[in-house]
């Protein structure tokens, strides 16, 4: 194994090892076993990301900011880390504005809106970080040699922001078609990513600059490996297969009232995915076709959980062996999450 691999392969299990110190709340040591990681592999956004979010614990804010910038850094223009980056870019902004950095605050929260123009806790942050930025001034258009006219009478030009892209949708009994209107696109420079509740559209422009959407989650499930995507002259036209063939929707994406709605009953769309646990769990109880629904439920239930919403489904799930689930943190550290079998059955010990 070379040095590189090594190093790498040192990183991986340091960053582990910090994960688990972080679920048990300890929370210095944890930092500390990013930090290394970090050391022995400086290449991962993940890893700086992370150590932001323990250095905020710590009440840190302004290295864990540092970490969120130099997490976006990394994982910007890479489109397989565009979830990374956007949350990167969500907590860089926030933590920024905490600290009275405007300027730093809006041109991260700008940069998120892109991606999820929807989002509703980055559109209000930067509707108030916005007006405490610096002015820019206008740029001065240059006087031409020899014109006798031009003296310390400039005109100021102004340069036009960059247009909104525009996107529609619309829908018919097996599929839901999205039109992103945008002209010219070479093949070669858009990614489209398709998932069963998400979609991410990355398109970089002759200019250099990137048009970045997401669409997450979707209102319904689809099915990825019947979903098409073409890029035509005028627009990127992708194609999703309805999961359920003939289900109406009433809107592309969930609605912020929906996702609280699943919140309130113990759910939240901020998770981990459980692929892995989930895998396992089907090997060991050989799960009947009926019960895979479970599984994918939990998939879905999982995605993109906030920290301490993580920590507590993970530990009432594992502690009491699938039977009880809590999203509360605050309740569940306190001690072991006991077994709780259903109605008219006897927990017993399991054996192999």
């Amino acid at each position: 194994m070379s040095q590189k691999a090594a190093s790498k392969s040192a990183a991986k299990m340091l960053f582990q090892q910090a994960n688990e110190a972080y679920f048990d709340d300890e929370f210095e040591q944890a930092e500390s076993l990013f930090t290394q990681a970090i050391a022995s592999d400086s290449s991962v956004g993940d890893y700086y990301l992370k150590r932001a979010q323990v250095r905020a614990k710590l009440d840190n804010i302004s290295e864990a900011a540092k970490d969120a910038g130099k997490a976006a850094d990394l994982t910007a223009n890479k489109t397989e880390h565009l979830r990374q980056y956007f949350k990167a870019l969500y907590l860089h902004g926030k933590w920024s504005y905490e600290l009275k950095q405007y300027d730093d605050a809006a041109e991260s929260l700008r940069k998120a809106a892109t991606i999820n123009p929807s989002h509703e806790e980055i559109k209000e942050l930067l509707a108030k970080t916005e007006p405490l930025t610096t002015p820019k001034p206008e740029p001065v258009a240059s006087a031409p040699a020899g014109d006798a006219t031009a003296g310390s009478d400039q005109a100021s030009v102004s340069v036009p922001p960059r247009p909104q892209v525009r996107h529609e949708w619309y829908q018919n009994d097996n599929f839901v078609i999205i039109e992103v209107f945008i002209k010219r696109v070479q093949k070669d420079t858009a990614a489209i990513d398709i998932h069963k509740k998400s979609v991410s559209v990355s398109v970089k422009m002759p200019t250099g600059s990137e048009n970045n959407f997401e669409f997450d989650p979707l209102m319904h499930e689809i099915v990825p490996a019947e979903s098409t995507f073409e890029i035509l002259s005028t627009k990127i036209e992708i194609r999703l297969k309805k999961a359920s063939s003939g289900k109406k929707w009433d809107h592309l994406e969930e609605s912020e009232e929906q996702q609280s709605k699943l919140t309130s009953l113990g759910t939240s769309r901020k998770g981990i995915s459980w692929d892995t646990i989930a895998a396992d769990a089907e090997k060991e109880a050989g799960l009947k076709p009926s019960e895979q629904g479970v599984n994918q439920l939990f998939q879905s239930i999982y995605k993109d959980a906030d920290e301490d919403t993580r920590r507590a489904m993970m530990k009432s799930y594992i502690e009491s062996n699938g039977t009880a689930l809590s999203t509360d943190w605050s309740s569940v550290k306190k001690g072991p999450v006991e077994t709780v079998p259903p109605t008219d059955t006897v927990a017993k010990p399991f054996s192999r």
